[in-house]
């Protein structure tokens, strides 16, 4: 009941943050875009290794790719630390309604990103406010929870895993025809 609470009152106070949230929206695709965030919940070395392969795919473009993951518990392992233009925050770095406080957070949604990915399968409330808050001008994203902040949805079975989403994400970007992307949406 408690936590029940918590997480009612953590998406009212995302919902009060998020109306004065000002985004230019326009659609961008592989070949227009230059600069990429990726949010991923950081569950496992597969779904870090998927990332790692998305940001190797997108970098061949060449577009600039920086992701932010959740790990959820006290310490990150350092392994998932070392990696150039991937940060991670964890349990440490949330307030009472699961915000997180971390400069990394602030630093991640204020970039004006062409393009936000969002490998997040479930709804992880942390991972919800850095996608609802960011910049970016097109947000892409599974269908993982109601109220979603995404422009575009690619519905997956998630039995599949994150490899899968990351690829079917990469390839509805690589043929979006987005001849009138210059216009705002």
């Amino acid at each position: 009941m408690f936590d029940n609470f918590k997480y009612n009152k953590s998406l009212k106070e995302l919902g009060k943050q998020a109306k004065f949230l000002k985004r230019h929206r326009q659609i961008f695709n592989l070949t227009t875009a230059r600069h990429v965030g990726v949010v991923f919940n950081l569950t496992d070395s597969k779904v870090f290794d998927s990332v790692l392969a998305l940001k190797s795919k997108l970098e061949q473009i060449p577009i600039a790719v920086e992701a932010i993951g959740y790990y959820n518990d006290k310490e990150i392992p350092q392994l998932y630390t070392m990696e150039k233009g991937v940060k991670v925050f964890s349990k440490t770095d949330l307030n009472w309604y699961k915000k997180p406080e971390t400069p990394l957070f602030s630093e991640f949604t204020s970039k004006d990103f062409d393009i936000l990915i969002d490998l997040s399968q479930d709804e992880v409330v942390p991972l919800r406010w850095v996608s609802t808050l960011s910049k970016a001008k097109f947000k892409v994203g599974a269908l993982n929870y109601f109220n979603n902040p995404f422009d575009l949805i690619v519905t997956v079975d998630k039995n599949l895993g994150v490899d899968y989403l990351a690829n079917q994400v990469f390839n509805t970007l690589e043929v979006l025809n987005n001849r009138f992307a210059q216009q705002t949406v």
